[in-house]
């Protein structure tokens, strides 16, 4: 673990030559992370000062994961992450492979991260609470932990195979993941059931799965669902794949992401009519739709900044995306809502009266405004530092 924590240095003889690095996928890494951290609120107490009830009712309903099937933004928010993660891998760990790193080497890299991110998400969730006096089951799956072992997938395959053969890999694994949960029957209750606790994935987790399970029904980060997360990051490394290509002018590339993009869609809302898209049982349908709408936003993301060069609206994002695990972490230790208080509160609280005279939503759109810039602030000074967690 001596280079989890790095700042920037001068690169040594043996180090691999760095190709051209991408703002683009830092910006949506920051922007993916942006709504994690407390944009979510802000944008809704924005939307509020319209006056507009059924614009912030749609919104809000956007801002909450479908109840089981179905697909909101808020849905987006886990894969896009994945993606983002995948499509790096063509720029950083195929990037060693070409420069003459061993095979063991880089397997060693690609499990360390996946170990790391497994265990940061097991402290996440309060494996270092563990009361002395009762018995206690934390819960080990967790959604760094799916990162973790679905990004490992994702780059042990790239490793080792082309990207036509990769596309072969993310097709078996939708395909073989659909057909184990419509033809293997689960006890009690047959095969085919996708219904909360009686689908396959369910049981599996609820007789399986380490650690006690986030729902009654099952844990959203399983075990069985790791499998099509997998196919989640192999869409972002044949889009790294497609950024990477040095003989392809940018707007093929941008077409060609749109494209994928559109295809994911229309395969993934086709597939819906037989298999439901469900981020909690992450579905091929579920892997499909959100691939689509991943791919659409990094050729949006990749055409205005890399190829136009509108970079100074993104350094907001760029910020947050250079330490996006940081800040993850930061916010299960850190209580900056309280830090935000301690500076911005009393203000807001002695203007509450005039504040809510121009808007009723303001006090609580300065308070979560306020949050936001406490963890902006800390990670601009983290980026001025050139201090980045690096797993």
């Amino acid at each position: 673990m001596t280079d989890l924590v790095q700042t920037a240095a001068s690169p040594t003889s043996t180090a691999p030559a760095a190709s051209p690095r991408l703002l683009s996928l830092d910006a949506l890494r920051g922007f993916d992370m942006f709504w994690i951290v407390g944009g979510a609120p802000v944008v809704l107490g924005l939307v509020a000062l319209t006056g507009r009830q059924d614009l912030l009712d749609w919104c809000t309903n956007q801002e909450r994961h479908a109840a089981w099937a179905g697909f909101h933004f808020e849905d987006l928010i886990f894969p896009l992450f994945l993606f983002v993660a995948g499509a790096a891998v063509p720029f950083s760990l195929l990037q060693r492979q070409q420069a003459g790193d061993s095979v063991a080497r880089l397997h060693w890299r690609v499990l360390r991260r996946a170990l790391l991110l497994v265990l940061l998400g097991m402290i996440c969730n309060g494996l270092l609470r563990l009361r002395l006096d009762a018995p206690s089951y934390p819960r080990l799956a967790s959604v760094l932990g799916r990162i973790g072992l679905a990004y490992a997938g994702g780059a042990i395959i790239a490793l080792h195979c082309r990207p036509r053969w990769q596309g072969v890999w993310l097709a078996g694994l939708l395909l073989g993941y659909y057909l184990a949960l419509t033809l293997i029957p689960v006890p009690g209750f047959g095969a085919g059931n996708l219904e909360p606790g009686k689908n396959l994935a369910n049981y599996i987790d609820l007789h399986f799965l380490p650690g006690k399970c986030y729902r009654d029904w099952g844990d959203p980060e399983g075990l069985l669902a790791i499998f099509p997360a997998i196919g989640t990051a192999l869409l972002g490394i044949l889009a790294g794949h497609c950024l990477r290509r040095a003989d392809w002018p940018a707007t093929r590339k941008v077409l060609t992401l749109l494209a994928a993009g559109g295809a994911g869609l229309a395969l993934g809302y086709l597939w819906d009519c037989v298999f439901p898209i469900n981020k909690a049982l992450w579905s091929s349908s579920f892997v499909l739709v959100a691939g689509g709408w991943s791919f659409l936003l990094l050729a949006a993301f990749y055409l205005v900044i890399d190829v136009w060069g509108f970079r100074r609206w993104a350094f907001f994002f760029v910020v947050i995306g250079m330490n996006s695990i940081t800040i993850y972490l930061a916010c299960a230790i850190v209580d900056f809502p309280h830090i935000a208080d301690y500076f911005f509160g009393g203000a807001i609280r002695c203007f509450a009266p005039t504040l809510k005279s121009w808007n009723k939503e303001l006090p609580a759109l300065l308070a979560a405004a306020g949050t936001l810039l406490v963890e902006w602030l800390f990670l601009y000074f983290l980026y001025c530092k050139k201090t980045f967690l690096r797993l």
